[in-house]
Parts: structure tokens; sequence; C-alpha cells
């Protein structure tokens, strides 16, 4: 096996400005993804300037191997739209932070080659699968095949716990949680709790062959 870099690294220009995405990975998970993908997936988490689907601030993403995160992704967006004072105050994000960050239009390639054709999770995946749906719509790019499933939906078929949020379920198996409605923090949680919800399954596959989706449904 060949030796591996012990950082992945994505640049990202923007309006003169460079954009570094960088995450430590572990070598042994490294040997482990290029011998095989078949339990990888990827937890996404957009956050939102306003109620509108199409006012993306922020977006999170951390790529799971074998149970164990090997990769994140996280930039702001600026959504070239009002904030909402309900949403700042959830997320903490201002229109002040987003000036020079990409738009979305820019960023989505950059989230497409991350993701590599794995399957997605989000937490609550209706609201994040609509707002991914409604910003390409409104940019006019086509959606992409793409298989993704539920984490909180999972959970409640899965489990039986107190409430279902992520906040309720990180306690609920008893794991640290903090920074929630940050993008990248936010990721994180889903992929744990997601990892240690398909314990309760054969492997990945059998799972999503019961609650798989595709976004390219959506139309």
């Amino acid at each position: 096996m060949n030796s591996f870099p012990l950082y992945f690294i994505l640049r990202m220009q923007h309006s003169g400005k460079i954009f570094i995405f960088l995450a430590k990975i572990k070598e042994s998970i490294l040997e482990r993804t290029v011998l095989g993908m078949g339990n990888a997936f990827i937890a996404l988490d957009f956050e939102t300037a306003n109620g509108k689907r199409t006012s993306i601030c922020s977006v999170g993403m951390v790529k799971v191997v074998n149970n164990e995160i090997v990769e994140s992704f996280y930039t702001l967006v600026n959504p070239f739209d009002y904030f909402s004072q309900t949403n700042i105050e959830v997320h903490g994000i201002t229109p002040e932070d987003v000036i020079d960050a990409p738009s979305f239009e820019y960023v989505f390639p950059y989230m497409m080659q991350f993701i590599d054709k794995l399957p997605v999770v989000a937490h609550n995946a209706a609201f994040d699968m609509n707002v991914l749906h409604q910003s390409l719509k409104q940019l006019n790019i086509e959606t992409p095949s793409m298989i993704y499933f539920c984490s909180y939906q999972l959970a409640k078929r899965t489990i039986d716990a107190y409430r279902y949020g992520l906040k309720h379920l990180m306690k609920h198996y008893k794991l640290d949680f903090h920074g929630h409605h940050d993008a990248l923090n936010d990721a994180k949680a889903c992929a744990m709790i997601t990892f240690r919800l398909l314990k309760h399954y054969d492997n990945l596959q059998s799972m999503l062959q019961i609650y798989g989706k595709n976004l390219k449904d959506k139309g």
C-alpha cells in the first residue's frame, strides 16, 4: 500500500481569495477507503439566512468510512439575500460574515466532488434536500442523481428514544455535542448518530433498500 498524506486539502478560489478546506485523515482509514467504500456515506447540513430554502449561508459535510469520520468540508456561502434575525439567533451567521464568501453556484461543484456518488444522510433530510433541490432549481442546474436518507426518520423507526432531535439523540448515545446549528458540527453529530443506528441493520445497502430515496425524483 502506498503512503498517503495525512491531510486532504480542497482549494476553492473566489473573488481573488483562496478558501481552503483542511481535514486530518487517519492513514488506516484511508487504506480501508481505498480497499472498499461499501459502508461509506456523507453526512450533510445546511444553514439558511432566512425562511427561504434558497438562502443557503453555510454548508457542512463529513465523510464516514467504516464508522469513522475521515474527511470534512465546510464553507460559508453568500446567499445574496437578506438575513432574518430569527435565523441569525439560531446559527450566529451574519451578513458581514458572508460578504466575501462564494455563492452556492460556485460551491456546488466542490460539494459534488466531495460527495463523489456516496449516499447522503441529513438529520431532517426533508429540509436539507429541499434546500438543495430548490437552490439548484433557482440556478437552473439539473438536479443530480443522489441517494439520500434521513437520520431523524431512521432513528424513529429503529430505536426507542425520548426525543429524536440531534441534541436528544447525542444525549441518548452519551456523546458530547457542542455548537448546535454550526453546519459542520451538526453534520458530525448526524454522522455519529447514523453509524450507531446502522448497527441495527445488516449493512448500509440493506438499510438503503428500505429507506433510501433519490434526490432526482424531486424533478
